[in-house]
């Protein structure tokens, strides 16, 4: 089984987000995460067998940063298609902000 993985942020691609740095960014930032994983299974649906979505921290010394990333099987078909469509069909804005 060969894993991979697509970053998609840390929160809606149009919206602000906690930045590394920031007091209390550690918390605020997984706040927003774990925010953002649940909008992606509200709006793109649970993750089949296969795929994954987490909040990851980068490896960097300095500033450490978090995303959520959706981990996935690259020989499940139905893994790497959920995959994808969180990368591409990821909702751009909280529900009920406007412009979103």
């Amino acid at each position: 089984m060969t894993q991979d993985a697509i970053v998609l942020g840390p929160v809606p691609a149009g919206e602000p987000f906690a930045r590394a740095g920031e007091s209390n960014y550690a918390a605020r930032a997984f706040v927003e995460c774990r925010r953002y994983i649940a909008l992606l299974q509200r709006v793109i649906g649970p993750e089949p067998n296969g795929a994954r979505l987490r909040v990851r921290r980068s490896e960097q010394d300095f500033d450490p940063y978090l995303d959520v990333v959706v981990e996935y099987d690259t020989a499940n078909t139905v893994a790497r298609a959920y995959a994808i469509r969180c990368d591409r069909e990821a909702p751009i804005r909280w529900p009920g902000d406007p412009g979103g």
